[in-house]
């Protein structure tokens, strides 16, 4: 098992009280997305709209709107979002994208 159910449940439910969620992009997910012909910038204002649990193999994923863009909403996994240092959010979602991508790399 990757993930831990009461993390994700307690993260999913606090994730959910603060919608819209300001976010940044990792470098990773710039790139699949100018791959996908979805071009943003290192600085694109995005926000979270909503979140979901995509199962034990997909963890949790946000619906991501490109402030900048029109009608531009992707899904992607939160381990590849950053979000504000100053969000009350963001120790715990570094908690779970470190433990969720040490667990991947020893799945590999």
């Amino acid at each position: 098992m990757i993930d831990n159910p009461k993390q994700v449940t307690t993260l999913m439910h606090s994730l959910k009280t603060h919608l819209p969620i300001p976010a940044k992009a990792t470098d990773a997910l710039i790139r699949n997305l100018r791959n996908s012909s979805i071009n943003i910038s290192s600085n694109a204002h995005m926000e979270i709209v909503d979140v979901m649990y995509m199962g034990d193999e997909g963890g949790i994923c946000c619906a991501l709107k490109i402030l900048d863009q029109d009608e531009v909403v992707v899904v992607v996994s939160l381990t590849h979002l950053r979000l504000p240092d100053t969000s009350p959010l963001s120790p715990d979602v570094l908690a779970y994208q470190t433990l969720r991508t040490k667990k991947l790399s020893r799945c590999r």
